[in-house]
C-alpha cells in the first residue's frame, strides 16, 4: 500500500519554492493556501523568496533619435537659462524699475478695492478718486515741506564736511583712533570729498524722471491689473494657469500688507526722530526726521544709515549733543524693533531678518542703491513663490506619494 503524501507544505517550506512539491493543478493538487498577511501567488508565477537577491534594473536604452532630442532639449534649456541670467544681469535696473512700478500699483490698488467694496462707485471712478487723493496728499506735503527742506538740505550738505573735519581733529587726541584716521585718509574721506556730495543734487532731475516713469507705469498697472495678468498667463500651459493665478494673487496680497506695515513704521520713526531732534535743539531737525523715516523703508540697514547724518550734525554742535542724539536713536530703534514692528507684523508680514539683510547686501552689490531699497519686498515675493511652487507643489506632493 503506497504511503499517502500530504500536498500541503510544512511551516519550513512555506514561502520557499524549492521545498514545495512540484506539480500544480494539472496533477490534481491544489495550490497551497497563503499565510496570514501574505499575498497569494498568482497562477503560473513562481513565488519569490524574500532571501533571494534582487535583480539589478536593466539600463534604460535610448534610440539615436531619442538621445539626439534629449541632448538638444537640455542644451537649449541651458542656453536659454544663461541668456535669461545675462539679461537680468545687464538690465537689472530695468527689472527693478518694473518691480517698483508693481509696488506703486499695489499701493494705488489697495484703496480702490476698499472703495469698491464699501461704496457703489465703479472701479474706474474708484481709481480716479484714489489717484487724485494720493496726488493731493503728495502735493500738499511738497508745498509745505519742499522749500524749507530744500534750504535745510543745502545747509546739511555744507555742514557735513565741517562736522567730519571737527570729528577728525577730536579723534587725533586719542591713540586708539589713529589707525582709524589712517584708514579714513586712505579712503580720502576729507572735506573735499564730502564737498563733492553736492553733486548729488544735480542728479535730482534724473531721479525725478525715473520716479515719474515708475508712477505712470504703476498707475496703468493699477487701472487694468487683470489685463496684464491674463497676458502673463498666456505664456504658460493651460493646466498651469490656475495655479499661476493663485501665486500672483498671493504675492499681491503679501506685498500689500508689507507696504502697509513699512509705511506705518516709517511714519512713526520719522515723527519720533524729528520731534526728538527738535527737543534736543539739533539743527535741521525736520529734514533729519524725514530722512530717518524714508531710510526706514530699508529694514535693519536703513536705521543705521539714518543715524549717521544726525550724529555728525550733533557732533558739530558739541560732543554732549552727539551723545544725546545717539541715545535718542538707540531708544527709537529699540522701540521699533521690540514693540512697534512685532505688533505690526502680527497683522501684516514677518520676514526672516538674516535673509532680508543678506538680500539687501547682495542686491546693493549687484544693482546699487535701488537694489538695496527693493530687497525686502523682493524677498517677500520670493518667499511666497518658493513656498507655493516648490514646497507645496513639489516637496509635499512627493511626501504624499511616498506615504
Amino acid at each position: 500500500m503506497a504511503a499517502s503524501v500530504d500536498p500541503r507544505p510544512d511551516e519550513f517550506s512555506r514561502g520557499n519554492p524549492a521545498a514545495v512539491p512540484q506539480g500544480g493543478p494539472a496533477e490534481g493538487r491544489a495550490p497551497a493556501p497563503a499565510a496570514a498577511g501574505e499575498r497569494p501567488a498568482r497562477r503560473g508565477v513562481q513565488a519569490r523568496s524574500p532571501f533571494a537577491p534582487r535583480r539589478a534594473p536593466e539600463p534604460l536604452m535610448f534610440s539615436d533619435t531619442q538621445f539626439f532630442r534629449r541632448t538638444v532639449f537640455v542644451s537649449g534649456m541651458t542656453i536659454a537659462t544663461a541668456l535669461v541670467l545675462a539679461l537680468i544681469w545687464n538690465a537689472s535696473e530695468v527689472f527693478l524699475v518694473l518691480f517698483a512700478s508693481i509696488l506703486v500699483a499695489v499701493l494705488v490698488r489697495s484703496p480702490i478695492n476698499w472703495i469698491v467694496r464699501h461704496t457703489r462707485l465703479s472701479p474706474t471712478m474708484a481709481l480716479a478718486l484714489s489717484v487724485l487723493t494720493l496726488g493731493a496728499v503728495l502735493g500738499t506735503l511738497v508745498y509745505i515741506f519742499a522749500v524749507p527742506m530744500a534750504e535745510q538740505l543745502g545747509q546739511l550738505m555744507s555742514q557735513l564736511p565741517r562736522a567730519m573735519a571737527r570729528l577728525r581733529e577730536s579723534l587725533r587726541e586719542y591713540q586708539w583712533a589713529r589707525p582709524l584716521l589712517l584708514e579714513m585718509s586712505h579712503a580720502k574721506l576729507d572735506m573735499r570729498t564730502l564737498g563733492q556730495a553736492r553733486g548729488l543734487i544735480s542728479s535730482t532731475a534724473s531721479a525725478l524722471i525715473g520716479l515719474l516713469i515708475v508712477i505712470f507705469i504703476g498707475v496703468y498697472l493699477a487701472a487694468q491689473p487683470r489685463l496684464y495678468q491674463r497676458g502673463f498667463m498666456h505664456l504658460m500651459p493651460k493646466h498651469m494657469r490656475p495655479r499661476a493665478a493663485e501665486v500672483l494673487d498671493e504675492i499681491g496680497s503679501v506685498l500689500r500688507w508689507w507696504l502697509l506695515g513699512r509705511l506705518i513704521v516709517m511714519l512713526l520713526v520719522g515723527f519720533a526722530a524729528g520731534v526728538g531732534l527738535w527737543w534736543l535743539n539739533i539743527p535741521l531737525a525736520a529734514t533729519l526726521g524725514v530722512l530717518s523715516g524714508l531710510l526706514e523703508f530699508i529694514p535693519y540697514l536703513g536705521p543705521i544709515l539714518s543715524a549717521v547724518s544726525p550724529l555728525l550734525i550733533a557732533f558739530n554742535v558739541g560732543p554732549d549733543d552727539a551723545f544725546y542724539v545717539l541715545m535718542l536713536y538707540i531708544a527709537i530703534q529699540t522701540a521699533e524693533g521690540y514693540l512697534i514692528s512685532p505688533l505690526i507684523e502680527q497683522r501684516t508680514v514677518s520676514l526672516p531678518p538674516a535673509l532680508v539683510i543678506f538680500a539687501t547686501v547682495l542686491l546693493a552689490a549687484l544693482a546699487g542703491p535701488l537694489g538695496a531699497v527693493l530687497a525686502s519686498p523682493l524677498t517677500a515675493a520670493g518667499i511666497v513663490a518658493v513656498r507655493l511652487l516648490y514646497v507645496e507643489d513639489v516637496v509635499e506632493q512627493v511626501e504624499k506619494l511616498n506615504a
